[in-house]
C-alpha cells in the first residue's frame, strides 16, 4: 500500500479522483471533497515509462513485425545495377504509394553496399 500511496499523490485517496489546487495550503477532491495538505504532496515526482510499442499503437504505426514480414516479400532482380558500388543484382519491394493510375514505385536495396534506391513504373 506503501508504493501505491507514492505512485497516486495526485489521486483522492478516498475516491481517485485528480486533485486540484485552488488554496496554496490544501489540494481539494473535486467529488467528495477531499482534502491533503499540500506539504505532503509537495517534492514528489511524477515518473512514467513509454516503450516505442506503445507509441507505435497510439500512433497507428506498423510494429516490427510487419517490417520482418516485409523482408520475407522482398525479390530479386539480377539485372538491376546499384549506382553506388555498381554490383548486378539488387533486392526489390513494389509499393502503390502514388494514385492508382499511375505505376508502382520500386524499392531497391543493394546487398553489398546497402544502398538504397527508388524507381517509379
Amino acid at each position: 500500500m506503501t508504493y501505491s500511496r507514492q505512485r497516486d499523490f495526485m489521486f483522492c485517496e478516498m475516491c481517485g479522483t485528480m486533485l486540484t489546487f485552488e488554496s496554496p495550503k490544501y489540494a481539494h477532491c473535486p467529488l467528495c471533497k477531499f482534502k491533503k495538505r499540500v506539504k505532503e504532496i509537495a517534492g514528489n515526482e511524477i515518473r512514467y515509462t513509454v516503450s516505442a510499442e506503445t507509441i507505435r499503437r497510439e500512433l497507428g504505426i506498423s510494429s516490427f513485425d510487419d517490417l520482418e514480414e516485409e523482408k520475407e516479400l522482398k525479390q530479386m532482380d539480377y539485372n538491376a545495377k546499384c549506382k553506388a558500388c555498381q554490383h548486378l543484382g539488387m533486392s526489390y519491394v513494389a509499393r502503390q504509394i502514388r494514385s492508382a493510375d499511375e505505376g508502382q514505385t520500386i524499392f531497391y536495396t543493394c546487398l553489398v553496399c546497402g544502398n538504397k534506391q527508388t524507381e517509379n513504373s
